[in-house]
Order: structure tokens, then sequence, then C-alpha cells
């Protein structure tokens, strides 16, 4: 059980943002921290009654339905919803509250030998401690700062970043890597999560069975989200407003291999990169294909065995058939060429 004062500071907070920040808030289970239920007639398994049509939302008296979507900025409604509710814990709807929040998390394990999505981890880096450590240096190779922006820190030692960002434009996501696997291919990186548009966090003040959530910045304001970062979730899949076209046409073709060994290999070997990448499907690791490719063929341009417009051209016109939107396209064949492999030894192929 929670104390009365507890109890109290939570709905103060919550009732104090929504006031003053014009935050969308709702009261959340104190056993699992998910939306309480109000509402016997509102089930998500219904997929006919929507938020959008449901006749208790419309009322704005304060019905639970649908999760996070009942969350409100009237003070009458959060005032009654404390006193029945008698929760200590209060959420931020970020959706509709022009809000996204990056949740940094720090649970115990070995990071992946790739902690990041469709970039290199930087070879005089460590690896990372924690979704604190990867987040930072995202930041650093994003020519970029993390800021002092509204910042929650949670029971388990990880943070909230809070942020004012579009409203309805990004997409959530989990950072993590699947078991076997030695990549993130999800989300920002390891431990990173991104909620926005249908997404919530707890706010500060808030007491669960794990503990005290203490707002930790020297603001109440969030600050705007940083240029880096919209485009770091941008070249990642987060922006909902995205519509890349796949290219109808097919890629450029590959010119066609000398009489030396090294550059009969050289164009070979990018025919059949674009080959393999012009025909991927999304979330099948377009990105990471596409920068292993390029890192490969950057070592035989840096030996003279191919041109490295030649090698841009062929891979970002497979890329471009895959779909990979421009911005991605130019990040990776950027990172590549700065991490070029050593060329293989072919002397027996000659």
């Amino acid at each position: 059980m929670t104390t009365n004062r507890t109890v109290q500071t939570a709905a103060d907070a919550a009732l104090w943002l929504a006031v003053h920040r014009g935050w969308h808030v709702l009261p959340l289970n104190y056993g699992t921290k998910t939306p309480l239920r109000g509402c016997a007639d509102c089930r998500a398994e219904n997929t006919d009654h929507t938020p959008q049509t449901c006749p208790c939302l419309a009322r704005g008296d304060g019905a639970l339905c649908h999760g996070v979507w009942a969350a409100t900025t009237d003070a009458s409604v959060i005032s009654r919803w404390a006193q029945r509710w008698h929760t200590s814990v209060w959420a931020v709807h970020l959706g509709a509250s022009g809000l996204l929040a990056v949740d940094l998390d720090t649970r115990p394990g070995p990071p992946p030998r790739h902690p990041l999505n469709g970039l290199p981890w930087p070879a005089d880096e460590p690896p990372p401690v924690d979704g604190l450590d990867t987040y930072a240096t995202l930041a650093a190779l994003s020519g970029g700062t993390v800021g002092d922006t509204f910042t929650t820190d949670t029971p388990s030692g990880g943070l909230h970043l809070v942020h004012e960002a579009e409203p309805g434009r990004w997409k959530g996501s989990h950072g993590k890597v699947r078991d076997g696997d030695d990549t993130v291919r999800t989300g920002l990186g390891w431990q990173i999560d991104i909620k926005a548009y249908g997404g919530y966090v707890v706010l500060p003040g808030s007491t669960s069975k794990a503990g005290l959530y203490r707002r930790s910045s020297t603001t109440t304001t969030p600050l705007w989200r940083p240029d880096w970062l919209a485009d770091a979730l941008a070249r990642t899949g987060h922006d909902r407003t995205a519509t890349p076209a796949k290219a109808t046409s097919a890629p450029a073709p590959v010119a066609t291999g000398g009489r030396s060994g090294p550059r009969r290999y050289a164009v070979g070997a990018l025919r059949s990169a674009c080959t393999e990448l012009a025909v991927m499907e999304p979330n099948s690791g377009r990105n990471r294909k596409l920068f292993r490719s390029t890192t490969r063929l950057a070592g035989m341009v840096a030996a003279g065995w191919i041109d490295r417009t030649e090698v841009e051209t062929a891979l970002a016109a497979a890329a471009g058939h895959a779909g990979l939107p421009a911005g991605e396209i130019r990040y990776a064949l950027t990172s590549g060429f700065n991490r070029p492999l050593p060329v293989p030894d072919i002397r027996s192929a000659a």
C-alpha cells in the first residue's frame, strides 16, 4: 500500500502539469503501470469501437476508456479521478500532449557487438554500459548534445527525457536485440526506447511497486526535440509522415570488369552487393547490408581497384530500389567509407 501523502503528491504533480503545461494526464494501475479501466462498454477487442468514435470519451466527463486516450487536461476530471481511484501512479499521454520521450534503460547484461541501429560503434569507445551510454554516444556521433530537458529518474536507475515534438509525427520503438543476434536492428540503439504517438511515461512524484519516480532536471519545461534527434529518428524509420516510395525502375547497371584481376573482383563484388540489396524488404536489415557492403568496397576503392563514384552511384541506386530513404542512404555510404575494410587476398583467384 502507498501512503496518502504519496497518492496526493502524484495527483498534485499530474494536475500541475495539466494546468500549467497543457499535458494530457491519466491515472495508472499501481501494480502494473497500465491505464485503469473504468468503462465496461469499451474494450480493445471491439475493433469497430475506436477512441475517435467512442461516445464515452466524447462526453469528456472522465470515462476511462481506450487506455491512454482517456487522458485529459480538465482539472475537475483529474481531481475526480484522484478522489475515486487513490492511485500513486500517474502518466502523461505523449501523443495528445505534443511530446516525445526518450526512455533510457539500465537493465543488466552485456551489450551487443553493434549497439546502434544502422551505425557502427566508434572503435575508440568502450562498449556501452547501459542506455544512457548508448544515447550519449549517439548524440556525439550525430553532432549534438543531450541537453537539459524535462527529465525523470526512474526507480531502476534509468531516465525519461521528455521533449516537445511535432504532434503525431513520431513512432515508438524498443532498442533491443533478438535472441542469438549481436546487432540492434530496431529503434535507435541498445536500451533506448522511444515513446511518442500512442505512448505514455510515468510522471515524477509517482510511486509504483518498483519505487519512486523523481524529477531530476532543473527545468519543468521540455525542450523542443533537437534536430540531431529528428534526423536519427527519421533515419531509423520513426517518422509516421514519411512516405518513401519504392522505386519502380531497376537500379543502375554496374560497369563491366576490366583486364586486371583486382578490377574484375571489385566489379563482381559490387554487382553482387547491388543485386542482393535491391530486392531486400523493409525490416530485413537493408541499412546494415548497405553499410557492410560499403565498408568492403571502400577498402577496394582505397586500394585503387575501383572508382568511388562508381561504387556510390551503384549502391545508392540499389538501396533506393529497395525503398531506403535518401537520407539513410547518404548516412550509410558516408559511414561505410569512413570504415574501409582491408582488401582480400585474391592472388589465388587471379
